[in-house]
């Protein structure tokens, strides 16, 4: 049974539409970053597998045999279960690399960091764009056209969505159905401000302010601390990695130092497909940007707030910042990707030259070279 829309003056079955093409956008990039994510460091964590099984397989088998004699005086069956832990790391040692090339070819194949980027920048921009639409600023101030304007921006969106390999996977297009307005309240309350009840409904400036701005400006503050733990960790733990590998090789355990390298190799790779810090950067930017804006708006006397052009300078403003640290955004990332495919292009053809097969390689170049369209985060009249 589908819930009766309550009249605001705006048209909420359309508006509806595209809070539904959002809601597909938001879930379908989420999913697409939890699989790749999980896909990555799965990668990782088995490069560091593979290093410590090599390392220990070679340690058990240059073990002198008199000494296995020896210790199974001592240890009965020892030389046996000596003999069954060589036999289980040299099939380890087989079986990993082979793991590890099977899901980097999958990830160079598929490119789902690359779509993750792009529908969650589309989500992004459908939000900024339903938010000029409620407050009725820009391009939508003329009511005879602003419906149409609406329906165009949003167009202009998908089809450039569609034209990048977005369009080769599966979408949650099932997440939301149509005209179940019941539902798509639940899911894109996730996305806006709580205290944003209605998210048909028009918005004054005082609304705009506190579900779009102080909302988006607490939530870019929330993020640089939680990225600034991260960062910090991860260098951290490279710097003492580093720190281990020199206790090693002080030791006399030269060997084992490609392990806490591989370790450290793997952080360094994870903080750099992350792009931690020119991401906590372009937050910290973007949130001191709005709160210029915030004071800049309390600045104003009661009459100044109620004039119609404050009015839209204040929404412009702040969407033209948050659609600024989109596009940074999407560009440092989308480089990152381009530097991992590169590398995992690399790591391929390394693999297919060893195993002896030329052909291999010719196909992974084919499939890093398909790269997207580029997709810009706005559409050209607002």
């Amino acid at each position: 049974m589908t819930e009766p829309i309550k009249t605001s003056g705006l048209n909420e079955i359309l508006l509806a539409d595209i809070w539904r093409a959002f809601a597909i956008y938001d879930r379908s990039a989420t999913n697409a970053q939890n699989r790749f994510f999980i896909l990555r460091l799965l990668i990782l964590r088995l490069s560091v597998v593979v290093t410590f099984v090599a390392v220990a397989h070679s340690q058990i088998q240059t073990q002198p045999k008199d000494l296995i004699l020896s210790l199974d005086q001592y240890l009965p069956y020892f030389s046996i279960f000596h003999g069954l832990v060589n036999c289980v790391l040299g099939f380890v040692v087989i079986l990993a690399p082979i793991l590890v090339s099977i899901f980097l070819a999958g990830t160079v194949k598929f490119g789902r960091g690359v779509n993750w980027i792009l529908l969650r920048a589309s989500a992004e921009t459908i939000k900024q764009e339903i938010y000029l639409y409620r407050t009725q600023v820009g391009n939508y101030q003329d009511l005879t056209v602003r419906d149409i304007n609406f329906a165009k921006e949003i167009q202009a969106i998908n089809e450039r969505l569609m034209k990048t390999q977005v369009n080769q996977a599966g979408l949650a297009w099932n997440a939301i159905k149509v005209n179940d307005h019941p539902s798509l309240r639940t899911t894109i309350q996730t996305a806006i401000a709580a205290q944003d009840k209605d998210p048909f409904s028009t918005l004054t400036a005082e609304q705009y302010l506190e579900y779009r701005l102080i909302d988006q400006l607490t939530w870019y503050r929330k993020k640089t601390l939680i990225l600034d733990k991260k960062w910090q960790q991860l260098q951290w733990s490279i710097y003492v990695l580093g720190g281990v590998g020199t206790f090693l090789a002080a030791i006399k355990l030269d060997v084992w130092i490609t392990i806490s390298n591989a370790i450290a190799a793997s952080a360094l790779s994870f903080l750099e497909f992350r792009r931690l810090d020119s991401t906590l950067v372009g937050y910290n930017q973007t949130a001191t940007n709005l709160e210029n804006i915030l004071c800049w708006w309390h600045a104003l006397s009661s009459d100044a707030r109620a004039d119609q052009k404050n009015v839209e300078k204040l929404v412009e403003s702040s969407e033209r910042v948050i659609r600024a640290e989109t596009i940074g955004w999407v560009q440092e990332m989308r480089d990152a990707m381009a530097n991992l495919y590169k590398t995992d292009e690399k790591e391929l053809s390394i693999q297919s030259e060893e195993r002896g097969d030329p052909e291999k390689e010719s196909e992974q170049s084919q499939s890093i070279n398909t790269t997207p369209e580029d997709l810009s985060v706005k559409g050209e009249n607002t």
